[in-house]
């Protein structure tokens, strides 16, 4: 019966009407999915043990978002009746634990997606409980207190992990990035966004050494260099990788895992010396014998085994260094603040990943109009780019970009805010070109004139152009000088 797929309150209300209609829609098989997100201030723990009582083995969706008034007990109830949970939609609950994480480790094989945004009173712990989700393959863990722990035991038990978002924790460094890169090779989206600035170059590589199906990668306010970059465009040397990674560990992997290297050992060779010594008696035994066939195959036996028993073991070849593969397959990179980054990085990026859809370079001070070049030239499907405060960017790099392979059929969405070096010949270019451009931002450019944007606005009647012009100051002759008395002077 696929009269109710996707169930709400509101017909339960109008349920209560009739009979029949009572018994279907209260009837459990028919509820697949349930969404409370409307009713968050409303819902109470009781609420969700009744709809697992109803539910029981035939609800896959919840949706409790922004439904603050649900605790651990609630959830473990629903979980131990709903056991074949899928999607689940815990954000900004922030009443559970890592109670709750328990009980889904314990009571729900079959979960899928998982996101406890803004649940702060869960950290490594709950990540460590949620691990036996071993068919999790969406998590958003943003604004938790999850690090390299967490994401060392998540990479341990979910290695089908897809897309993973943890926005804003800041205990996660590069370190808890290998692990994840180390295990979840099917990993398609990554977001660490203001993870602070224990993200560095080092999760680059190996991000593009075992993640190299990434298709989305934010790492926005993260301490990253053109280096990581050009690891993630697959440029990077093996011993520029070596260099940062160490020696040691850049040595030790191979496609993200581990490499293991047969040394021949002491006790071995001391065998083998020993088996060569009793094979040479018993050739010296045949000889004796008298049978000269024998004696002639014996002695070229034993002087081959003498031969071998003399040759000194060869130590094994070191193992190549490590050359990151590159995640060529990205469609959006975000790396917003990071202000380290040039126009090497990115145009290895523009190069290499000409699959690029949107790109995030706000607040990159050093950013030029190569970059716009490269990007013009190599990545025809981007249609988002965000160049707010990128001090260096002129109209000539607009022009670049907005003739290129992306600006007449696919930029959609631009955003130039704080540039100061823009003028109305900026606008002119992308009017001319840019015939999908919906959305353009172009606050504080103190070059850009109201009419420039009014000349754009006609040719483009559905273009949104936000942006903000200061009020002027009056001159000072129209300023009436009053004269300025003391208080007490007025009062005698």
């Amino acid at each position: 019966m696929e009269t109710f797929p996707v169930y709400s309150i509101t017909n339960g209300i109008v349920a209560s009407n009739g009979k029949f209609w009572y018994d279907c829609a209260f009837d459990g098989s028919n509820w697949k999915s349930i969404n409370l997100f409307e009713f968050q201030r409303d819902v109470q723990p009781k609420v969700i043990e009744k709809i697992a009582q109803r539910s029981r083995g035939f609800l896959r969706e919840l949706f409790l978002k922004g439904c603050r008034n649900v605790t651990d007990d609630a959830i473990k109830r629903f979980t131990q009746l709903c056991r074949l949970i899928e999607y689940l939609n815990l954000s900004g609950c922030q009443n559970l634990t890592n109670d709750t994480c328990e009980y889904l480790g314990q009571n729900c094989p079959q979960l899928i997606t998982l996101l406890i945004e803004s649940c702060s009173k869960i950290d490594n712990t709950g990540m460590e409980s949620l691990s036996r989700c071993s068919n999790l393959a969406v998590l958003d863990v943003s604004w938790c207190g999850i690090g390299d722990r967490g994401l060392t035991a998540i990479a341990r038990g979910c290695k089908n992990l897809q897309r993973f978002r943890a926005v804003g924790c800041r205990d996660i460094t590069s370190r808890g990035v290998e692990r994840l890169a180390r295990r979840c090779h099917g990993l398609l989206l990554l977001n660490l966004n203001y993870c602070g600035q224990g993200i560095t170059d080092e999760a680059l590589v190996h991000l593009a050494t075992g993640c190299t199906e990434l298709r989305v990668l934010a790492l926005s306010h993260c301490a990253i260099t053109d280096i990581g970059l050009r690891a993630i465009a697959g440029t990077l040397s093996p011993t520029a990788a070596a260099s940062i990674l160490g020696p040691g560990e850049s040595a030790g992997l191979q496609n993200g895992s581990a490499l293991v290297l047969r040394v021949p050992s002491h006790a071995s060779s001391n065998g083998h010396a020993s088996r060569s010594a009793s094979e040479e008696n018993e050739a010296g035994a045949a000889v004796a014998s008298g049978d000269d066939a024998d004696q002639e195959r014996s002695g070229r036996g034993s002087a081959l085994r003498r031969q071998s028993s003399l040759t000194v073991p060869t130590p094994p070849s070191p193992p190549a260094p490590l050359a990151p593969v590159g995640c060529l397959h990205l469609t959006t990179l975000e790396i917003a603040r990071c202000s380290a980054v040039t126009d090497i990085g990115l145009t290895a990026i523009a190069r290499a990943c000409n699959k690029l859809e949107k790109l995030d370079l706000e607040d990159c001070g050093l950013v030029t109009d190569t970059t716009l070049a490269k990007l013009a030239v190599h990545c025809p499907h981007l249609n988002n780019l965000i160049l707010s405060h990128c001090d260096q960017i002129t109209d000539e790099g607009i022009a670049r970009l907005a003739e290129g392979l992306c600006g007449p059929d696919q930029l959609q969405e631009l955003a130039m805010d704080n540039c100061p070096l823009l003028t109305d010949t900026a606008l002119e270019h992308l009017g001319s070109n840019c015939r999908r451009l919906q959305r353009l931002d172009l606050y504080d450019c103190q070059q850009i004139t109201k009419q420039g944007i009014f000349n754009l606005e006609s040719q483009y009647p559905h273009l949104q152009v936000h942006a903000y012009f200061a009020p002027g100051t009056p001159p000072t002759s129209a300023l009436e000088r009053r004269r300025r008395y003391c208080r007490c002077c007025r009062i005698i």
